[in-house]
């Protein structure tokens, strides 16, 4: 490509040289009578025509070498953005990450999980975190990993880290159960509309707790601690007939819960409304 530019570059200075020597003699040049020169100036005048001769028949080589030229020049103007284009292909493909296939991102979710569980066996918190933050990035959608990481926000104390991610949770969990009975997902969601209920209720919005432990319990009606969470929202809200429902229904589904009798006493004891 070199070998183009340089008798190109050379040919085009000798032109700008030129053009710029005649383009400061033109005002002269037209400025000539030749009726009106003394005898003596003649062979200064015969310089000035064939100067201005020079310059027309300059200005016709000009044009003409733009003609020859363009082409080429366009040419080399073309190759240059073809390879400048092949070079950023290049470049963008060997930077550009190669997505991972199906079995290849299962694979690394599985080993990441173990890995997890490793992490949480020895106490180490922000490592199980950032391997649950790895899982989530190979699959976005993953709800092992989300679990997780609500068992590890409740660890550290962060309730609001903890509650925002039980309740995409429980988003993603409602589109897969979407009315299917009987599913293993479904049992999961209700554990999730439980636990989100406890976080509630560890940061005292009661309330909170009371409307999501009651999905739980729709999903599960005689699931004991389902039911026992929700007893003891309503005996800190002081419903007590709703408490007295629960209560039937505890002990339907835990005859031999021991501490019945302390909790019929504590429902007695709430005032009545």
């Amino acid at each position: 490509m070199l070998i183009y530019f340089i008798p190109l570059a050379i040919i085009i200075l000798s032109l700008l040289v030129i053009l710029a020597i005649v383009i400061k003699k033109l005002p002269n040049l037209a400025a000539i009578r030749i009726e009106t020169i003394p005898s003596e100036k003649e062979g200064q005048v015969k310089n000035r025509i064939i100067t201005e001769r020079l310059a027309r028949k300059f200005l016709k080589f000009r044009q003409l070498m733009v003609e020859l030229t363009k082409p080429l020049i366009n040419q080399m103007a073309k190759s240059a953005n073809e390879i400048y284009q092949k070079i950023l292909e290049l470049e963008k493909k060997n930077l550009t990450p190669q997505p991972l296939k199906e079995i290849d991102v299962r694979q690394q979710v599985k080993e990441k999980l173990e890995q997890v569980k490793k992490f949480l066996d020895e106490k180490d918190l922000a490592a199980a975190e950032t391997v649950c933050i790895e899982i989530l990035q190979l699959d976005l959608k993953n709800l092992d990993a989300y679990q997780y990481l609500v068992g590890i926000y409740l660890e550290k104390k962060e309730y609001k880290k903890s509650r925002e991610t039980l309740r995409y949770l429980i988003k993603l969990l409602v589109k897969i159960v979407n009315g299917r009975e009987g599913d293993v997902e479904k049992h999961r969601l209700a554990n999730c509309y439980a636990d989100l209920g406890w976080v509630y209720q560890l940061e005292n919005k009661n309330n909170y707790a009371l409307t999501n432990i009651q999905k739980a319990v729709e999903l599960e009606p005689n699931n004991p601690r389902f039911l026992d969470l929700l007893l003891k929202i309503c005996i800190i809200l002081k419903n007590k007939n709703l408490a007295q429902e629960i209560f039937l229904a505890l002990s339907n589904a835990d005859p031999e819960n021991q501490k019945l009798a302390e909790i019929r006493s504590e429902i007695e004891n709430l005032p009545d409304k």
